[in-house]
């Protein structure tokens, strides 16, 4: 697609969920000036994304622009009329300021309700190993909010609340298939975190590159992913900068061949090139020859379910789904 097809696109998808960015995305695809400036982010890093969220980020540190008044998460009383002029004004004013970041970040996962899915997944595979100490690692964990997932509280409405912690995750079960958890957690051995741009909870502004990749209506994500951020800050995980795939064999050599492993992704996988995914697929399968590996992996579902990824389980053996889940994380399906 060309840059301005891939606005409208990116607008197509907004309908729904996020109005302020379905016309600014239009608005963007019909303004050669924008457009030109959209170009200075690197391909194949979702660049509607990025352009928005650098104008964010700045508005989430200083919202004395007019442009902030379009947002519902920086005003009580958002206007409603065309933010497009708004928005070029910004981004004309800022250009110098917004380049840095065009230029050098990336999109990267925030969405901390994902975990939802993930706690039965890693008890069922805690389960399958006899509950043995688990040691884990996510692919592309961004700031490793998901690795903090046993310091959450979990509530599955008529399935139970889970957990003691302060930051409160729900999602609503839609089967009639429970999922298999309970007041005792799996145990954790380790958890490493692999990831080309690793962000830092303790600094700032990684913190508001990740609010900033929130869309403005999703008030709360907003509150649940500073809650998240909070709770990595007690309990920060160890995070490796890398490539997820060539240095995933190092990572697990530095892991006891005795401790089970648990390797994971949430929305990572499809973004990447098929023969890139093959590559990870060999590795993944070749290290299950060595040793205990189960590979937990959040993939895009087919039409069956709307607005949903399917988790896929490879038990060392064979691949097989274990949930549906909202790609935000509101709902999940137990399959298995």
């Amino acid at each position: 697609m060309s840059l301005a097809e891939q606005f409208e696109w990116f607008a197509d998808w907004c309908v729904g969920t996020s109005s302020l960015y379905e016309r600014i995305a239009r608005g963007i695809a019909n303004d050669p000036e924008v457009l030109t400036l959209a170009e200075e982010i690197p391909p194949k890093r979702g660049t509607p994304n990025i352009l928005l969220a650098a104008v964010h980020w700045h508005l989430l540190d200083d919202g004395s622009h007019p442009l902030a008044d379009y947002y519902p998460n920086l005003t009580d009383d958002p206007k409603t009329d065309d933010p497009f002029p708004a928005f070029r004004d910004f981004c004309v004013e800022y250009e110098s300021e917004l380049l840095p970041l065009l230029r050098n970040r990336r999109t990267q996962t925030n969405a901390v309700r994902r975990c939802t899915a993930l706690f039965p997944a890693f008890s069922h595979i805690s389960n399958e190993v006899g509950n043995e100490p688990l040691a884990f690692v996510e692919l592309g964990p961004s700031a490793g909010l998901n690795l903090c997932w046993d310091e959450y509280t979990y509530e599955y409405g008529d399935v139970g609340t889970f957990g003691t912690g302060e930051c409160v995750l729900d999602a609503e079960v839609r089967s009639e298939k429970i999922p298999p958890v309970s007041v005792d957690f799996p145990p954790v051995a380790s958890r490493i975190g692999i990831d080309l741009n690793p962000l830092d909870v303790r600094d700032e502004a990684d913190v508001r590159w990740l609010r900033a990749l929130i869309w403005p209506e999703h008030g709360d994500r907003q509150r649940l992913l500073q809650r998240a951020a909070n709770v990595a800050r007690q309990h920060p995980p160890d995070l490796r900068q890398g490539d997820a795939i060539e240095d995933l064999p190092a990572v697990l050599m530095g892991i006891p061949d005795d401790v089970p492993v648990c390797v994971f992704d949430t929305q990572m996988r499809y973004q990447l090139p098929d023969p890139a995914q093959d590559r990870l697929r060999a590795r993944i399968e070749a290290a299950a020859q060595e040793r205990t590996l189960h590979w937990l992996s959040g993939h895009e579902a087919t039409d069956e379910w709307d607005n949903a990824f399917t988790l896929d389980w490879f038990d060392g053996e064979e691949y097989r789904s274990l949930a549906a889940y909202e790609q935000h994380g509101k709902w999940l399906r137990w399959l298995l």
